[in-house]
């Protein structure tokens, strides 16, 4: 019998086809089946003929299963249907009707083929949604998955009715003594795990029960010790049957028959270990056995099937061995190891470059990236802790574990390869990911990825594939980058004069000492009570140590150390007081950037070493929890200390908070995170916070609503300007209207007590309150009133000059904001200030004469050309610029820097001279904070010994002592130089 032709939109849909031949011999074979099937294509509407079309060019095993069921042609019909993915509740809801004869009682195989027959259906139905271009990558492959969970789980049910017929259920004894049923659950791995399975993936499980016990026909009676003594089988026997039987049953019909290709070796001892575990089991082997590989197998943990809640606690109890915080050294070697053996043994020759999953640039170099990474990373950033490839990309480079672009490029790649590897798959259900070699194989591959031909293919392919490497090797490296470039003696023994001798060329200045030191990070104090793998890890942080150093590799020029002899020796200290020197050192080279960070801190702050080496934690506390990015003003630091309103000890409270939050501060300094300005404003903020802070709790010891006088910082403080070391100049003032003045002295010595006051935690700011009305005679609190009088009748010009920097910071905000006022009209000097006794027309040769006695009195003799300070030039000079510009102009501005830019901006300073004056002051400035930072001390002199200046001018960025003094000698001149057109020399 002839066939009519087909329509018009059928013959043009199959020219359009990827494989116009194939398609018209499938499309010719089904409708032979016409009159069978019922269906009649020549009625189908043209969408549904160009999705049927794709299907019969891109499958040679979907048309055959076409062929088999003639009467699944219906689902093509209304193409309306094809377009969005299918909901799990519906796809669980044909599931559960394909069960339920089973679980009735009724033949489990009648059941067993209506599941088999759902699943392949629903596996044609995504395949011609992927086909026709109708669904994203990501809603084929979370289809895929789904559609496996539901068929395992009704696997589970049918089995799980079978079993328990025949043996009863299983229980154990709860914590508490009681019988309780034991639950059971499979966990999906791999591609399923992380809902990217494809269409030949093998799906990798575990299956895992609450604990040990037995099955029983009746509930155990709660009472019986010990549990009824014969069980049907013990637990373990009981779900290690029902997972063989799940295996088998999920498998026996064959992939052509719509059964999975279930893979057991991803389980705890692999092909030797138990099928099924109990919880405990899993737990106990992980934590004692876990290797690195077995981390980034479990990132993509998840329940497929059983009991949601038993899957949940494996999940949490394998958090911390998925997620760790701090993982052992070597993982990004480990991980590119396996993947270059992968590369070896598992690809056939010549395919290395068609291997769209294992071969260069492939699907598994991009994971092996995302899974590296998360687990690096995860366990301090609970953000990253997803499963799926694709979600998890973007968020590594939210936290700049990778650049954006390249972050962008994987997942481009990846959905391109995917792609790729599915049409590959298709093609005959094979589990294949090698692209053909043979032209016309090339050329089919080509035109269903929807290219022209196949060069264009190729050339879209070998794009990817170089991105991938390129991104891959960036992460996990070259195998050249991870050749031993150890430039040590292989050992110590009989070694030590190689070892010096590598010392001294690395700048250490003992380096007999220095080879002792060296070998207690290697070996441990006691030679060879450390494991091997931490003395290799310990190997490899020195190795990292003397890059750092002076002719080292200076990681890639961001760091060189001033004194490898000093930081050597404190790091021995910090890891004696870490306790555990393997788990440190599994720190370290996990997070390879606290090595190099508590490194570096160890080398530009004394003080802050000795603080990180009393609380050797504290740094890896900030690190965790990224707080060293975190820029925080006062109002931020205040409402962090204000969590600890409750606590007892409040002298205590507030000198861990500050201890935190100074090395926070510290830390961002080193590593360059914020500005030197910014960073005096960062300290300043955290000075007023903690001020405020002490109103606040002395306020509620007296039970005050609010503190009941102001406090002003004069100074640095008040210039927000502050610098390590620096005492906070502070005077209170009370409101007119106060009516107990002696009460307020007793809480101003309060307020000092908790901030000044040394305990075994040390203080928190040393609070200077000299510069208050008559000094030490005077009342640490004053009406504002007494203060006005004061100023007014018996200040002394320098007293009024101080006001310029005068600012409110904490405590009674309308006090505060009066006596702000108040300096601001006692210091505009534009016209004589009404009844101000210092005031005199000469006060501008006053303050230069103050600063000429400043230069004399306070420079140590023959040291006036390290004195950047107080000496000529130095930072007093344009401290008096910024001051007596704005009292003689009439701005108020208590910060040095913004009152300059404020006279450059009213013409004060022509603007040459500013720049001039501007950028001399911010180094010496900078200078000076270094300096501090070192010693938190007063720092005014630079050192005249060769060996510390040198230091210091590495600190400040530069390679040796001679280039450095003649650049502060530079600053100082230019500053000098504006001064005196400020300030004509006196007499």
């Amino acid at each position: 019998m002839t066939r009519p032709p087909l329509p018009l939109p059928w013959k043009a849909v199959v020219e359009a086809s990827a494989a116009p031949v194939r398609a018209q011999r499938h499309l010719a074979a089904l409708r032979d089946l016409e009159g069978d099937a019922g269906v009649d294509l020549a009625g189908f509407p043209e969408e549904s003929a160009r999705i049927l079309t794709a299907v019969l060019a891109g499958s040679v095993r979907l048309s055959n299963l076409l062929r088999q069921h003639p009467d699944w042609l219906t689902d093509f019909a209304d193409p309306e249907r094809l377009k969005a993915p299918r909901r799990t509740e519906g796809l669980r809801r044909q599931m559960v009707a394909a069960v339920a004869p089973a679980l009735k009682g009724g033949p489990r195989a009648i059941a067993l083929d209506a599941l088999h027959e759902l699943r392949l259906r629903e596996l044609l139905r995504i395949a011609a949604r992927d086909l026709a271009r109708l669904g994203t990558l990501r809603e084929v492959v979370t289809e895929l998955s789904n559609l496996a969970d539901v068929y395992l789980e009704g696997l589970r049910r049918i089995l799980w009715k079978e079993f328990t017929d025949r043996f009863g259920e299983p229980w154990h004894r709860s914590a508490d003594g009681h019988w309780v049923r034991t639950p059971f659950c499979v966990l999906g791995m791999g591609k399923l795990g992380g809902q990217e399975l494809n269409y030949s993936s093998d799906v990798d499980l575990l299956f895992v029960y609450g604990d040990e016990g037995g099955t029983y026909r009746a509930p155990p009676k709660a009472k019986t010790r010990g549990g009824p003594p014969n069980p049907a089988l013990p637990n373990y026997q009981f779900f290690k049957r029902l997972a063989e039987a799940l295996i088998k049953e999920g498998t026996s019909r064959g992939v052509e028959g719509g059964a999975l290709r279930i893979d057991l070796r991803l389980r705890p001892e692999g092909d030797s270990g138990p099928l099924a575990r109990s919880l405990d089991s899993y737990e106990n082997f992980y934590a004692e056995w876990g290797q690195p590989w077995e981390r980034m197998m479990l990132l993509k943990a998840r329940c497929v099937a059983g009991d949601e809640s038993l899957a949940g606690e494996f999940l949490e109890v394998i958090q911390s061995f998925r997620y760790p915080r701090s993982l052992g050294a070597g993982l990004l070697g480990e991980m590119a190891e396996m993947k270059e053996r992968i590369e070896r043994e598992v690809v056939r020759a010549g395919e290395i470059d068609r291997n769209v999953k294992l071969g260069r640039g492939g699907i598994r170099e991009i994971e092996f990236v995302v899974q590296t990474l998360q687990v690096l990373h995860g366990g301090r950033n609970p953000f990253l802790q997803t499963h799926q490839t694709l979600q998890a990309l973007p968020k590594l480079a939210s936290y700049e574990l990778l650049e954006a672009a390249d972050a962008a490029c994987l997942a481009e790649a990846y959905q391109f390869l995917r792609d790729v590897e599915h049409r590959l798959q298709m093609e005959d259900h094979r589990q294949t990911h090698t692209i053909p070699s043979s032209d016309e194989g090339m050329e089919l591959i080509a035109r269903l990825m929807g290219f022209e031909n196949r060069s264009r293919f190729q050339a879209a392919l070998q794009r990817h594939t170089q991105a991938v490497r390129r991104v891959y090797e960036s992460v996990l490296g070259t195998p050249q980058s991870r050749t031993n470039t150890d430039p040590f003696p292989d050992d110590f023994d009989d070694q030590e004069h190689g070892w010096s001798e590598v010392l001294r060329q690395r700048g250490f200045r003992d380096p007999d000492k220095a080879t002792r030191l060296c070998r207690v990070l290697v070996e441990g104090p006691g030679f060879g009570h450390v494991s091997r793998r931490t003395s290799e890890l310990g190997r490899q942080l020195l190795q990292r140590l003397i890059d750092l150093c002076p002719g080292g590799d200076s990681a890639h020029g961001r760091l060189m150390l001033s004194d490898p002899d000093r930081v050597l020796a404190r790091l021995d200290s910090y890891i004696s007081a870490y306790g555990t020197r393997s788990s440190l050192y599994e720190l370290w080279t996990a997070r390879p950037n606290v090595f190099e960070h508590i490194v570096k801190l160890f080398d530009r702050s004394e003080f802050l070493a000795e603080l990180a080496i009393a609380q050797p934690d504290l740094v890896d506390e900030l690190e965790a929890g990224a707080h060293i990015q975190r820029q925080k003003d006062a109002t931020q630091t205040l409402a962090d200390l204000r969590h600890g309103v409750k606590d007892a000890d409040q002298h205590l409270w507030l000198r861990r908070y500050f201890q935190t939050e100074f090395m926070r501060l510290g830390l961002r300094d080193i590593l360059g995170l914020v500005e030197p300005d910014a960073a005096n404003l960062e300290l300043t903020g955290l000075a007023e916070a903690c001020v405020q802070y002490a109103l606040e709790v002395v306020a509620r010891r007296h039970r005050l609503r609010e503190p009941p006088f102001a406090a002003i910082a004069l100074g640095k403080f008040g210039g927000a300007e502050l610098v390590y070391g620096s005492d906070l100049d502070l005077i209170f003032v009370a409101p007119d209207s106060t009516k107990n003045l002696p009460r307020l002295q007793k809480m101003a010595r309060e307020v000092l007590d908790l901030l000044s006051s040394r305990t075994p935690q040390g203080m928190v700011f040393e609070i200077d309150t000299r510069l208050r009305p008559d000094g030490e005679k005077g009342m640490l609190v004053n009406l504002l009133r007494a203060h006005a009088t004061y100023y007014r009748q018996h200040a002394m010009l320098w007293e009024i000059q101080a006001l310029t920097r005068a600012r409110h910071v904490a405590g009674h905000g309308p006090t505060g904001k009066a006596f702000e006022q108040l300096a601001r009209v006692l210091t505009d000097f534009r016209t004589a200030p009404p009844l101000l006794a210092a005031f005199a027309p000469d006060w501008r040769d006053q303050i230069a004469r103050m600063r000429a006695r400043i230069e004399k009195e306070r420079t140590p003799a023959g040291k006036e050309l390290l004195a950047f300070k107080t000496g000529r030039g130095g930072l007093v000079d344009a401290e008096f610029v910024a001051q007596t510009l704005a009292m003689q102009h009439g701005w108020f501005e208590p910060n040095t820097l913004k009152s300059l830019e404020i006279a450059r901006g009213r013409g004060a300073l022509a603007a040459d001279d500013a720049d001039t004056l501007l950028v001399p002051f911010r180094q010496l400035r900078r200078m000076e904070s270094i300096l501090r930072r070192w010693s938190f001390e007063g720092e005014a002199v630079l050192p005249d010994d060769p060996a510390p200046q040198y230091r210091v001018a590495v600190r400040c960025g530069f390679a040796d002592a001679k280039t450095f003094l003649t650049a502060v000698s530079q600053w100082r001149d230019d500053v000098r130089k504006v001064y005196l057109k400020v300030f004509p020399p006196v007499t």
